[in-house]
């Protein structure tokens, strides 16, 4: 068992995992949809890679198990900060947009009125503002430290799906057959009263 091998093609399937939840939860490609259970995807892509990079030796190996789990966890927690981080970026761009606009619409004397009133209101960014379940003290949190207990589920079995596809399903390979032929003199038993 080659580490080397393992981590690349553990890296490089968690790689496209984290891509893809990333075009999915953002919503480059159309509508942003919340995909807890994409873990498990990231999970199955990592074992996927771990195992064509390892093609020619896929007999059990625990430790690439181990490697490939790792690198899974590690590519599912990363998935959520890249997620939060996109979506936290692209919210205050919005939020920051409508006030420039203004500006933008004025015209003459007004133009300068409009500038110096819209500098002066302060741009609202999501996480200033108040979260509802705490009766309107505190601050809303990001998208990634949102608590839900399936998402553990889904973290678990996605680092379960890498271990068992990185690990391998092939027999450990053994010294040399064993020959099941009795030793000469000690074949079969007699009875000697037949």
């Amino acid at each position: 068992m080659g580490v080397g091998p393992t981590l690349l093609g553990g890296i490089v399937g968690a790689a496209v995992g984290v891509g893809l939840h990333t075009l999915l939860e953002t919503g480059l490609l159309g509508k942003p949809i919340e995909a807890s259970w994409f873990a498990i995807i990231i999970g199955l892509l990592t074992g996927v890679g771990v195992r064509q990079a390892n093609r020619q030796h896929m007999e059990r190996s625990y430790l690439r198990g181990a490697i490939s789990g790792i690198v899974a966890l590690a590519a599912i927690y990363g998935s959520t900060v890249v997620i939060a981080e996109i979506m936290k970026k692209r919210d205050v761009s919005i939020a920051a947009k409508p006030a420039t606009t203004a500006v933008d619409e004025a015209t003459g004397d007004e133009a300068a009125d409009g500038a110096a009133a819209t500098a002066q209101e302060p741009v609202e960014t999501p996480q200033e503002t108040a979260n509802p379940a705490l009766g309107g003290m505190g601050t809303m949190q990001t998208r990634a430290s949102d608590l839900n207990p399936w998402q553990f589920v889904w973290i678990a079995i996605g680092a379960l799906v890498a271990y068992e596809l990185g690990r391998g399903a092939g027999a450990p390979k053994t010294a040399e057959p064993i020959d099941a032929t009795p030793p000469e003199g000690l074949g079969r038993a007699t009875d000697p009263s037949e």
